[in-house]
């Protein structure tokens, strides 16, 4: 049984959102890192439509009846989401073919930041919620 198995739906939506954004972390830096590499062409990670289709479709669906005991933590559209590693297209390209926008990666990574933050805050929550009701529970 993996981890993703013992969570609801909205935990393994902020699990799935932390890893993500963690990818996407990965692709600023290298961008970061490429600064002055000559021909380095910018890229970026979008995976946000795709999360949003996943969740939608997730509200839609109607709640499935376990019939048997390996329904317990079936696997959702969520988990198969794994965004797309594009090039950025950028205007303001230096002399040596570098389109690496410094400016726009440290942005970039300042949101990403705070989104990845603001998701394992949530999660937390969560967890504390499931830690409280465990702790009184067996009271």
């Amino acid at each position: 049984m993996t981890i993703n198995n013992l969570f609801d739906s909205t935990s393994n939506l902020l699990i799935k959102t932390a890893q993500l954004h963690s990818q996407k972390a990965e692709v600023i830096a290298s961008n970061i890192a490429n600064l002055d590499t000559p021909g380095y062409k910018a890229k970026k990670f979008e995976f946000a439509k795709q999360l949003q289709a996943a969740s939608a479709a997730a509200e839609n669906s109607l709640a499935m009846t376990a019939t048997d005991v390996n329904h317990f933590g079936h696997s959702s559209n969520i988990n198969l989401i794994q965004g797309n590693v594009t090039s950025k297209t950028n205007s303001l390209g230096g002399l040596d073919g570098n389109s690496v926008n410094l400016d726009q990666e440290m942005a970039d990574q300042a949101i990403n930041n705070w989104a990845y933050t603001r998701a394992m805050q949530m999660l937390k929550s969560k967890m504390a919620i499931l830690k409280n009701a465990i702790v009184e529970g067996g009271k």
